[in-house]
């Protein structure tokens, strides 16, 4: 959260820190064997996944087509460079969100269901103060970490978060998602 609400400055530094953290700590976590996530579940789930993001993603953009709002994704000169890096960030986040955060939550509350809510206040806390994802991720967050409890599998949860996040960037107009920016980057967006 610190590195979301700090200037650029800091925020790179704190971005590294909390880069190198999760790095070690996942390090350390597949020494020791710890379940991470990692695993595929069965296809016909993971299908199950994908599919059911790819039509919300299609139905966005077509919606968005339909309102007049879609666009490119902005700035970017090579888009399906950017779409590939920008799900796999995506599936880093789900690992983050569900490896690290639900599973600790799960083990200190003892009841998986609460650990899915905590995790989502958390998820969308932090894309805060934006007036589309803090509600958008609020809810994902909360069906991705209930599937992670069923089937401790982050991959096809990382893809499709990507697929929806990136129809939200090319279907909502900049002026209000600000570039997918949260925290203070979202509060200082050139208008």
């Amino acid at each position: 959260m610190a590195t979301i609400w700090t200037e650029k400055a800091v925020q790179r530094r704190l971005f590294w820190i909390s880069a190198a953290w999760f790095f070690c700590w996942f390090v350390v976590a597949a020494w020791k064997r710890e379940p991470l996530g990692l695993k595929l579940p069965g296809w016909r789930i993971t299908v199950a996944i994908l599919g059911v993001a790819a039509l919300l993603a299609l139905a966005l953009a077509l919606s968005a087509a339909a309102m007049g709002t879609l666009h490119g994704l902005f700035g970017i000169n090579r888009p399906l460079r950017h779409a590939a890096g920008y799900v796999f960030w995506c599936v880093v986040q789900q690992l983050i969100q569900q490896s690290y955060f639900f599973v600790r939550f799960e083990r200190a509350t003892g009841n998986g269901r609460a650990a899915v809510l905590i995790t989502a206040l958390l998820v969308g806390s932090a894309h805060l103060p934006s007036p589309v994802l803090a509600p958008v991720t609020l809810v994902g967050a909360c069906i991705l970490s209930e599937l992670f409890r069923r089937y401790r599998s982050i991959v096809p949860l990382g893809i499709a978060q990507g697929l929806i996040g990136l129809a939200i960037a090319i279907s909502i107009p900049d002026s209000i998602l600000h570039h997918m920016r949260v925290g203070l980057g979202y509060l200082r967006y050139p208008h």
